[in-house]
């Protein structure tokens, strides 16, 4: 790619390349720890962790059947929703767009911007609104490694943790679902998939925003997969999801991969998980090489039927 475009519109590609390594991991450990202690709660699933709504893409968390999932894990009918931009560079209007359903339902909904330093709250303000007063947090689309950045920077990943453990549910689309896995197959290093997109599309090709790759990162551990969110779309890059997934699953076949199509979601109410379709239509999916041929396939999963993680992860066709 042209330097002279380094130095302009792409200038923010940079910062966002020296952490394509970085291990944002910090909550590998929380499914164990429900493994012992959601026995007790099972009965009351308000007091499970963790809970997460992992769905496809944004516009995803506008789907009755993916709304009212939501409600139905925080154990009240108008949940307070604390809504996180950071992936979306804490745009107004992604914002009404993610919370646009939960507002119609009456639900109270804040936002706490963490994009920018000198919006960044006080210590004690961030842990009131992260972990003391909501009972879902949103986590929104856009760029995944700006966010999982930027949260790590301030202490907000680590708060999120402490939330989901008091069964906080925790939510999103697109980088607002991947994130919560331990890898994830991200458009970050995307040219426009900043925040100021409409002067980079203005200032670039159709060739230049053309010219980029998916993308393998961290992310912060509660499930340890990777997730492929848009699973059934192609990028701007003119490639699938689902082949690029497959791609980097056939390079390094060490952790199963769930694919989440744009308007389903990926349901994990503490040791279980399942798929969910927004549309009647779209699923998740299972990759993984093939015990038998070491071939990586998709297989789809069964909606509605909660499965143990760690079997659902081992659901691959055998021929």
């Amino acid at each position: 790619m042209p330097e002279h475009r380094r130095a302009g519109p792409l200038a923010h590609l940079e910062a966002l390349e020296q952490n394509i390594e970085t291990d944002f991991v910090i909550a590998d450990d929380v499914l164990p720890k429900a493994a012992e202690e959601n026995v007790a709660s099972a009965d009351d699933v308000a007091e499970v962790f963790p809970k997460i709504v992992a769905a496809g893409r944004g516009r995803a968390l506008q789907l009755r059947p993916i709304v009212e999932k939501v409600v139905e894990l925080s154990g009240v009918e108008q949940p307070k929703v604390l809504f996180v931009g950071t992936a979306s560079f804490d745009r107004t209007d992604k914002f009404h767009l993610c919370t646009k359903r939960f507002q119609e339902i009456g639900c109270e909904i804040r936002r706490l911007n963490v994009s920018e330093e000198e919006t960044v709250p006080s210590p004690e303000e961030m842990r009131e609104a992260v972990v003391e007063w909501p009972d879902v947090i949103m986590c929104s689309g856009g760029n995944t490694l700006h966010a999982l950045i930027r949260w790590k920077e301030v202490g907000l990943d680590l708060l999120m943790k402490e939330a989901s453990m008091k069964g906080t549910v925790l939510c999103g689309g697109s980088a607002g679902a991947g994130c919560w896995f331990s890898s994830l197959h991200t458009d970050s290093l995307r040219p426009d998939n900043t925040k100021n997109k409409e002067h980079v599309l203005s200032e670039m090709t159709d060739e230049e925003l053309a010219d980029w790759d998916y993308a393998k990162i961290s992310g912060l551990g509660f499930v340890d997969a990777m997730c492929v969110p848009h699973f059934d779309a192609t990028g701007t890059n003119d490639v699938a999801r689902a082949e690029d997934a497959e791609k980097v699953l056939q390079e390094d076949p060490s952790t199963p991969a769930i694919g989440v199509d744009e308007n389903a979601a990926l349901v994990v109410v503490g040791n279980e998980a399942h798929a969910l379709s927004g549309d009647g239509v779209a699923t998740c999916h299972v990759i993984a090489p093939c015990e038998v041929t070491g071939e990586v396939k998709s297989t789809p999963l069964a909606t509605e039927e909660p499965i143990p993680i760690d079997q659902l992860l081992e659901l691959v066709e055998t021929e």
